[in-house]
């Protein structure tokens, strides 16, 4: 009897050991688990300057809090849209994310503004005033939405493309002419032509190969990677729109980040000078490698670029008038800005 009752008490000692040790490992195992971050945009071809900044900014997340954070992104279309992206941004099915202003357009009706043409008058400028002046600006008003605005991301100036040479607003009679979604971007296609297609960014591929679309325009990073170069193969250098993406995050989702984290996470992009470096080597090297890709460069001579800045001379009034005072309080802002830059 005492041999039974020994046994059985050793036994349960033993189990009680085990389940003690198990409760252990499982609650440091808990404890170690790398928080998950969901960071996502679209169309980003892999070995392009986007896909690589993304890939840093996973690298810096990752290692900077000794794998506390796991930053995966998905840039490559798996999460849809970016009008997608910004609702699943919205609900906290996404983390962070990097979106154009054409969409961060639908809940901050002022950033269209940023896609008012002519509106810099030199790329230096305009970078002085989007990190001087605009970004707090927009920092303030996505803040409403409980969105925090990170950096910007630098796409580049667009330009006209076309099936045939476009050199003027005149050469558009009777071109159909693809235009994205926004404000800005509709009413500048409605001032320079008179035949306009709406159109996704994911159709414009198959609107140009079936004629549904003949031209457009986008940044030459856009333009020479996604293949629209291949379809639409004149490139016409207006340089009518400074475009930059909104890289921006949960806010409701960073605030409840440990205060360390949450500095990790919002200094995680790559600074403002080096990811603007990227971007516009990389549109350096499509341009410079045009005949290898196939399509052929416009330079304007200044008649013709003065025919795109006199005929989308309305267009910034129009996008005004349809925002609201507070885009007029914005541009008031960058002209004085404009006006006491010094290169």
């Amino acid at each position: 009897m005492f041999t039974i009752y020994r046994f059985l008490t050793t036994s349960l000692s033993h189990l009680i050991l085990v389940i003690s040790f198990s409760s252990a490992v499982t609650a440091q195992t808990s404890a170690t688990k790398p928080m998950s971050i969901i960071g996502g945009t679209t169309g980003v071809p892999e070995g392009t300057a986007g896909f690589e900044k993304w890939m840093m900014f996973r690298d810096r997340v990752n290692n900077q809090s000794n794998g506390d954070l796991e930053l995966t992104p998905m840039v490559s279309g798996e999460l849809g849209s970016e009008e997608t992206i910004l609702s699943s941004l919205r609900r906290g099915r996404v983390q962070v994310a990097n979106l154009s202003g054409l969409v961060i357009g639908s809940i901050v009706a002022e950033a269209a503004l940023l896609q008012a043409p002519f509106l810099f008058d030199s790329t230096e400028q305009a970078d002085h005033i989007f990190d001087t002046v605009l970004f707090d600006i927009y920092s303030d008003l996505l803040a409403q939405h409980h969105l925090t605005l990170m950096s910007w991301d630098e796409v580049g100036v667009h330009h006209i493309y076309g099936k045939k040479p476009i050199l003027t607003p005149s050469n558009l009679q009777g071109v159909r002419f693809r235009v994205s979604s926004g404000l800005a971007a509709r009413l500048f296609a409605e001032a320079i032509a008179s035949d306009i297609i709406p159109l996704a960014f994911t159709e414009n591929i198959i609107g140009l190969q079936t004629g549904l679309v003949d031209a457009g325009a986008n940044a030459v990073i856009l333009y020479a990677s996604t293949g629209i170069s291949e379809e639409a193969t004149h490139l016409s250098l207006t340089s009518h729109m400074h475009a930059v993406n909104f890289m921006i995050a949960d806010s409701k989702w960073l605030e409840k980040l440990p205060a360390n984290q949450k500095a990790i996470v919002q200094n995680g992009w790559l600074p403002i000078d080096q990811a603007r470096a990227m971007s516009r080597a990389e549109e350096k090297k499509f341009l410079d490698q045009a005949d290898q890709i196939g399509f052929t460069i416009h330079s304007l001579t200044p008649a013709q670029r003065d025919a795109w800045i006199q005929a989308s001379a309305p267009v910034t009034g129009q996008i005004i008038e349809g925002v609201g005072d507070k885009a007029a309080e914005i541009y008031e802002a960058i002209q004085e800005a404009k006006r006491s830059f010094k290169p």
